[in-house]
């Protein structure tokens, strides 16, 4: 009977082991499966030599390997090993830009797991045309599952390699290159069982992320002396290299910034070169961003792997707006950014300033996640060459880009040819537009300018034929007037013109209808808003703070029934914003009754940011002052509004309210109630309060039983008591 049982135990093991192999039995039910014949598999005989055969350690020569640069390299190479080594990681991500030496470290990484004799190890190059289709042939071909390219649905393909590779007792499978994510059970990869482990390799973060990587380890840039001894290495030089050669060397290393494989392509073309202008030659090409490099074909793979054309065009705004002055971190820098997609309209027709924020955010998280920009690198998030690369990507029929230049002069008309789109001039030392100076550019729609703070006059004659024009760009300039001609932009969206320290003087604005932003903030020497600023039906961002301009003439701001922003110093009473559309204010007002109307329209609109003072206040704004700030100087009473209503003359606080700044309230004995942090102010967060002679307690009254509260920081300064 045991020799029958036996008998139909092999025959219906081989009858399941057809099963897998034809992908009749799903992918989750395989090891489950082995299990069931575990004792089969460990029968003695002809039967466990057979069915071990079925799933033998393949043998695999190794790699052949680059040598290793710096100690940082060999730390990674560790501790990506003994990371594989450990138990609780069965996914890792190694990531880093393009060319900077993901490939070669994990060389060495499956070469000493081939001396480990636990576990199998397998080396994929992912296709660059990928499908789950072609990645499985690859997996195949390593893994020596030879039947699988007899089989062409993709179901049973991976049903085939989920049986094979969970059969073996430990494997590693590195896919090198990986481009996009894909589902494991899809392909036929076994991770869940954990007897498989996955490695991939990847320049986008995103990517380690939505493969599930429990470990996602980043390469890193050379550091200098690193990037010199590798250039010194690939250069074969025999000798000291002659004075001058070794400053242009610098320079070149410079561009390289730390990326090996640029370093290694600068320094082969090299060899042999002795000859000092020949050296000259190569980094003035360099830095004009005339070479052509292969590791430019790198860096483009990224750039089209960014995969929607919303956030490529993103991409090449930002190197082409801001350059090596690219700052991603903190908040202020983020905000710069996501507002000039807005200006350039790249965010499309989303109807709110969140939502564009939001889009905007997603876009840069993208963009940081493929490795193009990188906020850690030291003094700048753009790599000298990444510029280059998106240069190269613009035409220059449509675009003209001499920024940072040091260009003292506006380039003459020749360079302005009637295909123009784009022009960057910012970062120059352009002083005068001179009179005479008309391009004819019919399809120009953006102008930057900016940082050309020695530019002090336009003359009327620059701008009669940029009808098309849609963003213009002055802030940080010395112009002291705006040319009339400015007035017949009547495509104009974006007029900037923050920082402009000298400027005294903005012409009509009452024919710029298609106008959706006049940024106007810190230009000190503005005194009054220009004429016609009630026919910017479609203005949805106005910021004067930081000029002259205390307030609109009467009736204009009732006009303005788009605005989405809105900073100013001062707002007359009946002058509260009743938009349903704002979603940020920052204002002073003169008296209570018109502080507690803005607060009531603040309420009804739900305004996601405001900064809300009085007068004496309005000075003591704070650049990281929370989204939603009251500021009260002066005033007697204050109370949590209930209802949008005050009969005593209280000042009314808002219930969104994050931050509360009291100061010469010499009247007020108590700040809040505890019932009022607790029901009444749930967001209130901050507390400061400054001279208040009479004040007595900040908290008054019992704690609610079980009642929480936000708030974290207290101030209190100046006060008697």
């Amino acid at each position: 009977m045991s020799k029958l049982n036996s008998k139909w135990m092999e025959e219906e093991y081989w009858r399941v082991v057809r099963a897998i192999r034809e992908g009749s039995v799903p992918p989750e039910k395989v090891a489950e499966v082995v299990e069931l014949f575990k004792e089969v598999l460990l029968a003695p005989g002809r039967f466990w030599q057979e069915a071990t055969t079925l799933v033998r350690r393949s043998k695999t020569s190794p790699l052949v390997t680059t040598e290793l640069v710096g100690k940082e390299t060999q730390l990674k190479v560790n501790e990506i090993f003994s990371n594989l080594k450990q138990d609780n990681f069965s996914r890792i991500g190694v990531y880093g830009m393009g060319g900077v030496g993901k490939t070669a470290i994990l060389t060495h990484v499956y070469n000493r797991l081939l001396e480990d004799l636990d576990s199998d190890v397998f080396w994929v190059a992912v296709p660059q045309d990928f499908s789950v289709y072609a990645l499985q042939e690859e997996i195949a071909n390593a893994v020596g599952l030879d039947n699988l390219l007899n089989e062409k649905d993709v179901r049973r393909r991976a049903g085939l390699l989920y049986g094979h590779l969970n059969m073996k007792n430990s494997s590693i499978l590195i896919l090198d290159g990986l481009w996009m994510h894909f589902e494991v059970k899809e392909v036929g990869i076994p991770v869940e069982t954990g007897k498989l482990k996955l490695v991939v390799t990847t320049r986008s973060l995103e990517v380690c992320r939505m493969m599930l990587c429990q470990k996602q380890i980043k390469i890193g840039l050379l550091d200098m002396n690193d990037s010199g001894w590798l250039f010194s290495k690939t250069l074969c030089f025999v000798g000291q290299l002659p004075w001058e050669v070794e400053q242009i060397a610098s320079s070149l290393l410079d561009r390289c910034y730390g990326l090996p494989l640029a370093i290694i392509e600068i320094a082969t073309r090299l060899r042999g070169v002795e000859k000092v202008h020949e050296w000259r030659d190569m980094l003035g090409k360099l830095e004009d961003s005339k070479m052509e490099l292969d590791v430019f074909k790198r860096l483009q793979l990224s750039y089209v792997n960014l995969g929607n054309g919303q956030v490529q065009q993103c991409f090449l705004h930002l190197i082409l707006r801001f350059g090596e002055a690219l700052v991603l971190s903190g908040a202020s820098g983020e905000e710069d950014l996501i507002e000039s997609f807005i200006d350039e309209g790249l965010l499309g027709g989303i109807a709110t300033k969140q939502g564009l924020h939001d889009r905007g955010n997603t876009i840069l998280d993208k963009i940081r996640g493929s490795c193009l920009l990188d906020p850690n690198i030291e003094y700048r998030c753009l790599h000298p060459l990444t510029r280059d690369m998106a240069l190269h990507m613009v035409t220059s029929t449509t675009h003209m880009v001499k920024a940072y230049m040091g260009l003292k002069e506006i380039p003459e008309e020749v360079f302005w040819n009637d295909h123009l789109e784009k022009v960057f001039l910012q970062g120059n030392n352009i002083e005068e537009i001179p009179d005479g100076i008309s391009p004819n550019c019919p399809k120009l729609t953006s102008l930057y300018l900016n940082g050309n703070d020695m530019l002090g006059v336009i003359h009327e004659s620059f701008f009669r034929h940029l009808k098309g024009l849609t963003v213009l760009d002055l802030c940080y300039t010395g112009i002291t007037e705006l040319p009339n001609s400015i007035s017949q932009l009547e495509s104009l969206e974006a007029l900037l013109l923050p920082s402009c320290l000298a400027l005294r003087f903005i012409p009509s604005v009452g024919k710029l209808g298609s106008l959706r932003k006049l940024d106007l903030q810190g230009s000190q020497s503005l005194e009054e808003a220009p004429d016609g600023m009630e026919m910017l039906v479609n203005l949805r961002y106005l910021a004067l703070d930081g000029t002259m301009i205390k307030t609109l003439p009467k009736g204009v701001l009732e006009k303005l029934v788009n605005l989405q922003y809105l900073t100013i110093e001062k707002l007359r009473a009946g002058e509260e914003v009743k938009s349903t559309k704002l979603e940020a204010l920052y204002c002073s007002v003169a008296d209570v009754e018109t502080f507690n109307a803005c607060v009531g329209s603040l309420m009804q609109n739900s305004c996601r940011q405001y900064t809300l003072a009085t007068p004496n206040a309005y000075n003591l704004w704070l650049v990281d002052d929370p989204d939603r700030s009251i500021l009260i100087d002066g005033w007697d009473h204050i109370a949590a509004s209930v209802d949008g209503t005050s009969g005593d003359g209280c000042a009314l606080l808002p219930e969104s309210v994050q931050s509360l700044e009291l100061s010469r309230c010499h009247k007020i004995k108590r700040v809040v109630e505890w019932e009022w942090l607790t029901t009444l102010l749930p967001n209130l967060e901050k507390i400061i309060v400054h001279s208040c002679e009479k004040l007595e307690e900040i908290i008054h009254g019992p704690l609610p039983s079980r009642a929480t509260c936000r708030l974290t920081y207290l101030e209190v300064i100046g006060c008697n008591t």
